[in-house]
Parts: structure tokens; C-alpha cells; sequence
């Protein structure tokens, strides 16, 4: 079951017949996809989201939950800003309980050079008037009862929050349903026709939809579909494991990496459980490609990734010969449902941690744990843009482990653009010709 209908609005299958025009199609039914829809039917503009699987189906549901402006890499910092000013009224705009919970989010220090890289992020906030402070091993404390992992203290912005991602991309799609928007589940997309230099018309597992706009928001598929415009982006994926607790003693409601683990406490006194900036790389014969974007930041931030020589090459092996599923469906809709498996070693670590760092949760366990795709771009921030060629097109991708936080603001900004014809604030960093421009600054963070 998607996870739209489960918020009691049934999704468009193959029983239906395809819209001949739209006012937009947007590629991809993830928190990107549903935020866009949701806005610009706000607006009077009515979408049609394709996906070839389901709603949400994909990194959108799965990740921390993590709604935060600390940390950002500068070029991100005002769309932050901007995105978390509409959580703060999202709930009651959705007219759904997402499980908003304003706790702040806390780096925890545990050496002196962590510290220094804080207060380097410290100084991005106050350039941008975020809340964010420095905290002494005793606020630490006082602000987590019970935390006795070794720390010298922290980071800490109190208006940062969390949310829960199974809930906040299926409330962005009912409502726009309910305003006229168009949802069509495993419906893939198998190419965008270009005449004039405009988009006209996009091309489906079951028909045409002409239009004159159309908006990327495919996650990690998103290279492929600017590939087949004969675009390159250099975007990879990784996978991220999450786990889910039992309930607990209360600790708040901070959200929290400290201890070797990022964790938040849910309002049902169970945690949202990963481990704090480590990812794994499952090698595959596609990691050959855009490979010289990444030597650098792999070769700074190696401790960041666990390369997997493991099913994943033999599978993308597989997917290349005759009676494939990526044949049988056609390169841009490939694996329909990719079903990533979950870290469950490091999960067992990340759980002794947590107990560690919190010896109140002594007697919490595991209950539920998965994976998802992030996906990444070599100098970890996102490409939103709506470049000059083809006209018609824009795209919101490559938010390395950062989108489901700025999924309303980016669905915001992607309608306001469409609607008035320019974006609402500055987002040349963010552009997509940065790389043929060669204008690529290191990460700042990677995820």
C-alpha cells in the first residue's frame, strides 16, 4: 500500500487514462515532488506527479526526521532559514499532526578540533541572524538529563526541530489532490520531447502528457532523466540505515549527534537511531562514473563512507544484460522499487551507543530498521535551478541527506518560481551549471 492512501486518498493507477495536457508534470512523487504539487495548487496550477513506483516510496519516508538550519553549508543556509519559518505552521496548514516538535538540534563536542569546527559553523549562523550558541559541558547536561558520553561541550540551535518522515510527503499529497492535483503511481517516465529549445511534452510508460513545464524531482533517478536531455550531472548514491527503539524514559525532545550516533527522541518516547556521519558505498560498475568529481572529497572524508563490495555489484551487472528488469522497463524507469537492505551490524552498534551516551535507555530495543538512498553531488549541496536550456524545465535533486528538512521550502520556491518567472531569493550556488563551469567549492558537510 502507498503511503498516500493510507492518509485516505487513493492514487491514480493504470485503470485510469493519462491527461492528454498539464499545467506541469513533475517527475518523482517524493517530499520534493508532493511540496512542489501541494504550492503551486495553492496557486491555481494544477500538476501531474508520475512515479514509477509509489508515493514516498523512497528516501522521502526514510530518513532521520532532522528539520535543522545548524550546520549548513553557507550557499544552503537561506533556504533553511526560509524552510524552517514554514514548518513552524505546517502542521496546522496541512491539517495533519506530523509530529513537529521544536527541541533545537545539538552537536555535541567531544574534543577540542570538534569544537573548532563548530564554532566555524557558529559563525555562518550569526552571519545569517540564526539562533545558534555554543554550549559548556554543563548546558550539555542540563539540556539532555543523563548524557554521560565524554564531551567538552556543544552546538546547539534552539529553533531547529523534527518531524516524522512517514507523514509529512502523504500530507503534502492529499492536500494537493485535494486542490485539483493529479497523482499517478507506477507510471515511469521514458522521456521529455524538447522542440524549439522548449520542453513540450513528456513521455510515459503510458503515453504522452504534453506540457510546457516539467520539474526533476526524481531523487536518485534524477541523472537519468537529464542524461536522456543530454545533460550530465555528476550524482551518486549512497545508503543510509535508520533504526527505530522502543519507547524509553523521556529525554526531550532535542534532536541530537553525540556518541557516535544521531539520534531524536519521538513523542511516543521511542528514538529515530543512525549512525552520525558514516554512509555505505555499495560498489557497483556505475561508481566508474562522474568518478573524478569525488576523488577529492572521498579522499578527505574516507572515514565517512564504507565502500561494500557485496550483492549490489552482481545485481547492477545484472541489470545491464538481456531479460533484466531495467531492460524490460527501459533505462529511465530501470528498477522500479529498489528495496535497499538495512546496516544491521551497524545498527547493533549504533544501539550500544545510544545506551552508553544514555544510560536511562538501558532497556530500549531495536523495533523496526531501514534503508534508504541518498543522493549526493560532489560538494554536498543540492542542484535547484531552471536553466536556460531546455526552457521549461527545472530541477530539485542531489540534496545529500538534506531534504526531507527543505522539502516544503524547496516545493515552495520551485511554485513560486514556475508562477511569477524568478526565484524568491538568491540560489546561484545552487545552480546546475556549476559543473560544466567547473565553479565546485569542497563540501562542507557531505550529508
Amino acid at each position: 500500500m502507498s503511503a498516500i492512501a493510507e492518509t485516505g486518498i487513493q492514487p491514480e493507477t493504470s485503470s485510469l487514462a493519462l491527461p492528454q495536457r498539464a499545467d506541469v508534470v513533475i517527475v518523482g512523487a517524493g517530499i520534493m515532488g508532493c511540496a512542489t504539487a501541494y504550492y503551486l495548487a495553492r496557486r491555481g496550477i494544477k500538476a501531474v506527479v508520475l512515479d514509477k513506483s509509489r508515493i514516498a516510496g523512497q528516501q522521502s519516508t526514510r530518513a532521520w526526521g532532522f528539520v535543522r538550519q545548524q550546520g549548513r553549508d553557507p550557499s544552503e543556509m537561506p533556504l533553511a532559514i526560509a524552510g524552517n519559518r514554514l514548518w513552524l505552521t505546517l502542521q496546522e496548514e496541512l491539517q495533519t499532526d506530523i509530529g513537529w516538535r521544536q527541541g533545537g538540534c545539538l552537536y555535541v563536542g567531544h574534543d577540542a578540533a570538534q569544537m573548532a569546527r563548530y564554532e566555524a559553523c557558529l559563525e555562518t549562523s550569526r552571519q545569517h541572524g540564526v539562533d545558534t550558541r555554543l554550549l559548556s559541558a554543563g548546558e550539555v547536561r542540563a539540556l539532555v538529563p543523563g548524557f554521560e558520553a565524554p564531551q567538552i561541550g556543544g552546538l546547539f540551535t534552539p529553533s531547529d526541530g523534527q518531524a516524522e518522515p512517514r507523514v509529512v510527503a502523504p500530507a503534502f499529497a492529499r492536500r494537493a489532490a485535494e486542490m485539483g492535483a493529479r497523482f499517478i503511481e507506477g507510471c515511469g517516465l521514458t522521456g521529455i520531447d524538447v522542440a524549439g529549445g522548449k520542453v513540450v511534452a513528456a513521455r510515459t510508460e503510458r503515453g504522452e502528457i504534453r506540457s510546457d513545464r516539467i520539474i526533476c524531482t526524481a531523487g536518485t533517478a534524477s541523472w537519468r532523466v537529464l542524461k536522456s536531455l543530454g545533460i550530465t550531472l555528476p550524482q551518486h548514491q549512497v545508503r543510509g540505515t535508520v533504526a527505530r527503539t522502543s519507547p524509553g524514559p523521556g529525554v526531550g525532545a532535542v534532536a541530537c549527534i553525540g556518541g557516535g550516533i544521531g539520534w531524536r527522541q519521538r513523542s511516543d518516547g521511542s528514538f529515530n537511531l543512525a549512525n552520525d556521519a558514516r554512509v555505505d558505498v555499495d560498489v557497483t560498475l556505475g561508481h566508474l562514473r562522474a568518478l573524478e568529481w569525488y576523488m577529492g572529497p572521498l579522499l578527505k572524508h574516507y572515514r565517512s563512507f564504507n565502500f561494500k563490495l557485496n550483492g549490489a555489484l552482481l545485481d547492477d551487472i545484472r541489470q545491464r544484460l538481456p531479460g533484466s528488469e531495467t531492460r524490460a522497463n527501459g533505462h529511465l524507469v530501470g528498477v522500479r522499487d529498489p528495496l535497499l537492505a538495512a546496516n544491521d551490524a551497524d545498527i547493533r552498534v549504533c544501539l550500544a551507543r545510544l545506551k552508553k551516551a544514555l544510560p536511562s535507555q538501558r532497556n530500549v530495543q531495536i523495533v523496526e530498521r531501514w534503508a534508504g538512498g541518498i543522493d549526493v553531488l560532489p560538494d554536498g549541496i543540492p542542484v535547484l535551478d531552471a536553466p536556460a536550456a531546455p526552457s521549461g524545465l527545472m530541477i530539485a535533486t542531489g540534496f545529500c541527506g538534506h531534504g526531507f528538512a527543505l522539502g516544503p521550502i524547496v516545493g515552495k520556491t520551485l511554485a513560486d518560481w514556475l508562477a511569477t518567472g524568478q526565484p524568491p531569493m538568491d540560489l546561484h550556488d545552487l545552480r546546475l551549471s556549476r559543473y560544466a563551469e567547473g565553479d565546485v567549492k569542497p563540501p562542507h558537510s557531505l550529508f
